[in-house]
């Protein structure tokens, strides 16, 4: 199953601090709830967990992530991630374009993600509209703790600490609550929509 997601946010550091932070694997991948970064392999790339439980059940998945191409003068970065889940129902791997842009004093980041997901894994993201709003709010709650992560100053002790814990898992329970709100609302949507 193949899916294309956009999304964006803005951090409220300029475009240079902002690329600073956000190309700091080590210190930005805390910030994405679940995800967990382990050794360095080499060329940029870091072997990776990343940990998700919706409602009953959980996935594991563990592979790798890194960036793939950097171009700081024209704000964008390239992040290539893949992984299979530990107890072997399928895997993910994908890529997210992420451009930087100067917005009076803050910076818009925008994703562009292509994200392709097999076996059974595949099962559980069947409805697009679903992945896609558990996605949006994953991103958010990124953009949020990446937000608590600028918001240190760069001469506090603080700022030299890792980004904000992620939690052992993303707990997406609350999350698939409301992205199957979303769904029932397009469908209805569409559904009375036709009978105009």
């Amino acid at each position: 199953m193949s899916m294309h997601i956009q999304s964006a946010f803005k951090v409220n550091a300029p475009p240079h601090e902002a690329w600073r932070l956000l190309t700091d694997l080590e210190r930005v991948a805390p910030c994405f709830p679940g995800a967990e970064l382990a050794e360095a392999i080499g060329n940029g790339m870091y072997r990776a967990n990343f940990k998700v439980k919706l409602g009953p059940i959980s996935l594991n998945f563990a592979g790798k992530v890194g960036f793939v191409e950097l171009h700081e003068d024209r704000g964008l970065a390239v992040i290539m991630a893949s992984g299979s889940d530990t107890k072997g129902r399928g895997g993910a791997q994908g890529t997210v374009r992420c451009q930087l842009a100067a917005d009076a004093g803050t910076t818009s980041i925008a994703l562009d993600s292509s994200v392709d997901l097999s076996g059974s894994v595949a099962q559980y993201g069947r409805g697009q509209g679903m992945i896609t709003d558990l996605t949006q709010q994953l991103v958010t709650r990124f953009a949020a703790n990446l937000e608590m992560l600028t918001a240190s100053p760069a001469s506090s002790p603080e700022a030299s600490k890792p980004a904000p814990a992620a939690a052992q898992e993303a707990e997406v329970g609350g999350l698939l609550a409301g992205a199957l709100w979303r769904a029932a609302l397009r469908f209805l949507a569409r559904l009375f929509g036709r009978a105009r």
